[in-house]
């Protein structure tokens, strides 16, 4: 029961009372949150959706991915960042709530996936990197990520109104 304590504590602290009870803080973080998932996830969608072959067949891989990853990468930390931020305002209700532990359970495997991709199939992107449909490890991982993603979006605007 320490993660319900952590939360019970975290919920009482003055600045999750100032955040959560704030007329600007709290929509101006929930805005920033949603701004940079849609730009991390948004560009992780056109890569993924390049592995399986459904955009971008002409391009090669590795150019999209090289000129991409910043901006993802950028998107994915301010997500993150402004994510904790709501979590520290609402810590309770995240705990209490089976779509955060279902968001968090998304984002873990998603990031699991990524971290597979990148350290098996994508090492050898010099093989495949511009026939118009990837392997089928890059397709599934491309799969799996979309699935993912979509489930980390549902799970959190669930979160959000329930």
């Amino acid at each position: 029961m320490f993660l319900l304590r952590l939360a019970q504590w975290l919920n009482e602290t003055r600045w999750s009372v100032a955040i959560r009870e704030s007329d600007l803080v709290f929509p101006l973080i929930e805005t920033v949150h949603i701004l940079a998932l849609s730009a991390s996830v948004g560009l992780v969608l056109w890569v993924d959706l390049r592995l399986i072959g459904l955009a971008m067949r002409n391009k090669a891989v590795s150019d999209i991915v090289e000129q991409l990853k910043w901006w993802m990468r950028g998107g994915f930390a301010v997500m993150f960042l402004s994510g904790s931020l709501l979590l520290y305002s609402e810590p309770l209700k995240c705990f209490n709530a089976t779509s955060f532990r279902l968001k968090v359970l998304f984002l873990a495997l998603a990031g699991v996936n990524a971290v597979i991709f990148h350290t098996t199939i994508y090492r050898r992107v010099d093989q495949w990197d511009r026939v118009a449909v990837a392997p089928l490890q890059a397709r599934l991982a491309g799969y799996f990520s979309l699935t993912l993603w979509l489930g980390v979006i549902i799970a959190g605007r669930w979160t959000a109104y329930f």
